[in-house]
């Protein structure tokens, strides 16, 4: 029972390190386009907004889901510059 628990726990964490590894190399990507340092959570939330914009952009058919996708569109730029991002 205690060696299963670890293997889910070493497999848990591989997949940790895995995505961590990957939202690196996305950051540097970014850091590579904009000419400047960006940390990883900056582009997760750079990433957030422009899905956000994404679908505002692609919900123009109903009118309700276009006011809850400019919502939430609003809440994540709030999020960006409660975190500092300019």
């Amino acid at each position: 029972m205690k060696k299963d628990l670890s293997l889910r726990l070493s497999l848990k964490e591989r997949v940790k390190m895995t995505i961590a590894n990957a939202a690196d190399s996305y950051a540097g990507l970014f850091s590579m386009y904009l000419g400047e340092e960006v940390s990883t959570s900056h582009v997760l939330r750079i990433t957030h907004v422009m899905l956000a914009f994404t679908c505002l952009v692609f919900t123009y058919g109903n009118v309700m889901i276009s006011i809850l996708f400019l919502l939430w569109f609003i809440g994540t730029l709030y999020d960006c510059v409660r975190a500092g991002i300019k």
